[in-house]
């Protein structure tokens, strides 16, 4: 049990045992020790196991059934993809780490582009990058992003490093996102998704595609979004 003299007893048994439920040492539908065994393990009494458990069920890492124990439910590790915010804003305080794979670059649109580009778009060309974020050591998603190259200057040369584009673009550009659309389904992973998120090869992941308006008229934000989501679901508020 972690060491914290100011917290409450059930307190510290709650964070250990979400700890090991975290690090996949329980995995769904497991059931978790009895309460009688916690309480030897962590010679403590029945009410403070109780309520560590009360609390871990309200965060939903476990169910309750009585006569039965505490079983693992399914991941309640939240990822905000789906917010226009981004994925930064939307991973909240969650360790995120990204890594660039291809810097940007500034090119013309690929020739078979999967969206609809207008006169301004197609005449302005585009910047190219791709990353990786991970969560928690983690490779949870792979990103291929193009932005219309249009009052963007000195863009390329700007580190993309562990950054959130979105504010990069409001504090830099003054761009800001204003609306969206995202179609959403899912695939099977190819060698090349496979290896970056390091997952077996076709195993399901989901796939986004994402354009994304800002408040300069055709500077739009297109992205092809790979996402493991075998320890995390997606989530958003509206």
């Amino acid at each position: 049990m972690k060491k914290n003299s100011t917290a409450p007893l059930y307190k510290k048994l709650l964070e250990d045992l979400k700890s090991q439920l975290d690090a996949g040492m329980y995995k769904v539908g497991d059931l978790l020790p009895s309460e009688n065994d916690l309480c030897k393990s962590y010679n403590t009494t029945r009410p403070t196991v109780r309520q560590a458990l009360s609390e871990l069920s309200a965060m939903g890492y476990i169910v309750r059934h009585h006569g039965k124990g505490s079983m693992v439910s399914e991941p309640k590790q939240g990822l905000g993809i789906l917010s226009i915010k981004g994925f930064t804003a939307g991973i909240g305080e969650k360790t995120l780490r990204t890594e660039i794979l291809q810097k940007p670059i500034k090119m013309a649109w690929p020739s078979a582009f999967y969206d609809e580009l207008s006169a301004v778009e197609k005449e302005a060309g585009c910047i190219f990058f791709s990353r990786i974020r991970v969560v928690n050591n983690l490779p949870i998603l792979f990103e291929e992003t193009y932005i219309t190259d249009y009052h963007l200057p000195r863009f390329i040369s700007r580190n993309l490093e562990n950054k959130s584009l979105f504010k990069m673009l409001s504090d830099h550009y003054k761009v800001e996102v204003k609306e969206g659309k995202q179609k959403i389904w899912a695939v099977s992973s190819n060698k090349n998704v496979s290896d970056l998120l390091k997952i077996n090869l076709n195993s399901p992941v989901l796939h986004m595609k994402r354009r994304l308006k800002t408040n300069i008229k055709d500077l739009v934000i297109y992205s092809h979004i790979y996402c493991n989501t075998e320890n995390y679901f997606l989530e958003d508020g509206f």
